[in-house]
């Protein structure tokens, strides 16, 4: 699989790569399966659209109690506890006899998502104590996880078309066994060494307050920023962060140590995870709307056109593992936020105008995400002691999940106010009250989607009197692209600083900031520490 890799090495990135990818896969599997959903139970947008939403909120609400999990009890036994879990609420999912029971079973796959995902880093994180080995791991790993995320459209649009919308979920049974099977198989379990206590406060807040975010994010385009629910969720966000740090700090075994903080290498390597997420996820938002309710794309060509994106990400990621090892974290990381933000730019530009010139905007962005994610995640696993890659691997997964739901949130959110701010003015000419404000608020109802809304997922279509009249039409449209160009500088922005901030911080040279952790007793050896 890789050349320096030990055998049991190849085999541990092997099986624990089969549950990374079935959780992946699941992440953007269900999206094209929406519309047939809907069709055998029924239901309004809100019930349709937590299908999506209730695997992303669990996941992120026990991403830390699995991480602690995976460091108590052991990493290779968390990760068959989570496969198990998530192949079990699969088979309620493909099973349900109704839209509740399987919004159920799509809270409980996040659950084992969660699970899955912080020990299948973990186990590849203790697998490769030496740097340069574990810069390279991870690297596959994190191609892997964009081989699952790339084709999830493409698989659940032909195994619906093809087999039933319920054929989705029981793959997942198969790719699960086979996963258990490898894993204990092949796999050396691993696990904290201390006799650690169980921090039961931590873990209830983390979980009160990542769930109080995640709904907020959620919800907030839906219901309004300035709501009193999102209002009162985002501050209730903020004070049990406040007692989460306050609790942490007092606790003997604390679930996340929070003075990891202080390492400002570390603190802009997890920022900059979560702005890169940020910006690929807001993406995947706004340029499907512009697919599908401007250029009038079926879901299965949008999804052949995003492989512009994902596919650089297959490629590049195991490339940049390498880079890291080789040239230590600095030069890749910072080569591919500035791809991310050119490609946001490019992509802006493009906007409007001929497809190729978003097609390289999506390529940029792809590229740029593989160059900076591997080694990004590589060096915050890096900064943390080995007996503690459960933790890490929790901390780093949290990101990625709040990172993807903001962008979500946030720059769908924008394209929403602007559509909302633009759209009066244009129809103006051609509409008048009281059927304009109803064209309008129709409108906007397409371009402020749930946070989670599908990645690739049907159009819906536009008001009859507006598609009846096609200055209308093509005012709707302008008010579309102007709102995906402010959403883009949004991520663009979000970007930058990312990129300033790691500019500033992040060691020069391949080997300073291992030695430095070396010297302060945070990593291991070399070659003395690698398996056999």
């Amino acid at each position: 699989m890789a050349v320096g890799f030990t055998h049991r090495q190849r085999l541990t990135l092997l099986a624990t790569s089969f549950g990374l990818f079935m959780i992946y896969l699941d992440a953007t599997i269900v999206n094209v399966a929406l519309p047939d959903i809907q069709k055998d139970f029924g239901g309004g947008e809100q019930a349709l659209q937590w299908v999506v939403a209730a695997y992303s909120l669990t996941m992120g609400m026990f991403i830390m109690s699995a991480a602690t999990l995976a460091d108590r009890k052991g990493r290779r036994r968390a990760f068959i506890l989570g496969t198990i879990l998530f192949t079990a609420a699969s088979a309620i999912c493909g099973l349900a006899p109704s839209l509740g029971i399987l919004n159920i079973g799509r809270g409980l796959q996040g659950v084992g998502a969660a699970t899955v995902n912080v020990a299948s880093l973990a186990l590849v994180s203790a697998a490769f104590p030496d740097p340069g080995r574990k810069a390279r791991a991870i690297g596959i790993w994190t191609g892997i996880a964009s081989v699952g995320l790339a084709i999830g459209p493409t698989v659940g649009g032909v195994l619906t078309e093809s087999v039933g919308w319920r054929s989705i979920f029981f793959v997942n049974v198969i790719v699960g066994v086979v996963a258990v099977v490898l894993v204990r198989a092949f796999v050396e379990e691993s696990s904290d060494p201390a006799t650690r206590d169980l921090d039961l406060r931590g873990q209830l807040l983390f979980i009160v307050g990542v769930g109080a975010l995640t709904y907020a994010l959620i919800e907030a385009p839906h219901d309004g920023w300035l709501s009193p629910l999102i209002i009162g969720l985002f501050v209730t966000t903020v004070v049990i962060a406040v007692l989460f740090v306050v609790s942490e700090l007092r606790a003997a075994d604390p679930m996340m140590d929070v003075r990891v903080f202080r390492d400002r290498v570390y603190t802009v390597a997890v920022l900059t995870l979560f702005a890169v997420l940020f910006a690929i996820y807001g993406l995947l938002l706004v340029i499907t709307q512009y697919f599908q309710n401007i250029k009038g794309y079926s879901p299965e060509r949008a999804g052949l056109i995003m492989l512009a994106q994902t596919a650089p990400m297959i490629v590049l990621a195991p490339i940049a593992g390498g880079l890291a090892a080789r040239f230590g974290s600095r030069r890749p990381t910072l080569l591919g936020v500035t791809l991310v933000t050119g490609g946001l730019v490019v992509v802006l530009a493009g906007i409007g105008g001929p497809l190729l010139i978003v097609v390289l905007g999506l390529g940029l962005v792809g590229a740029g995400a593989a160059l900076s994610i591997a080694p990004t995640t590589n060096e915050a696993m890096s900064s943390i002691p080995p007996d503690r890659s459960g933790m890490a691997s929790g901390i780093m997964s949290a990101q990625r999940a709040l990172g993807s739901t903001a962008g979500f949130a946030i720059m769908g959110s924008v394209l929403a106010v602007v559509v909302s701010a633009t759209l009066p003015g244009k129809f103006a000419p051609y509409l008048s009250e009281p059927g304009r404000q109803e064209a309008v608020d129709a409108v906007v109802r397409d371009a402020n989607p749930r946070a989670v809304v599908s990645l690739i997922g049907p159009g819906r279509p536009l008001p009859d009197v507006v598609v009846s009249s096609g200055r209308l039409l093509d005012a709707a449209d302008d008010a579309f692209v102007e709102g995906i160009r402010a959403a883009l500088l949004v991520g663009a922005a979000v970007t930058l600083a990312a990129l300033v901030a790691g500019f500033l911080i992040f060691p020069r040279g391949a080997g300073s900031r291992r030695d430095e952790l070396r010297e302060a007793g945070r990593v291991e050896t070399d070659e003395a520490l690698e398996p056999s």
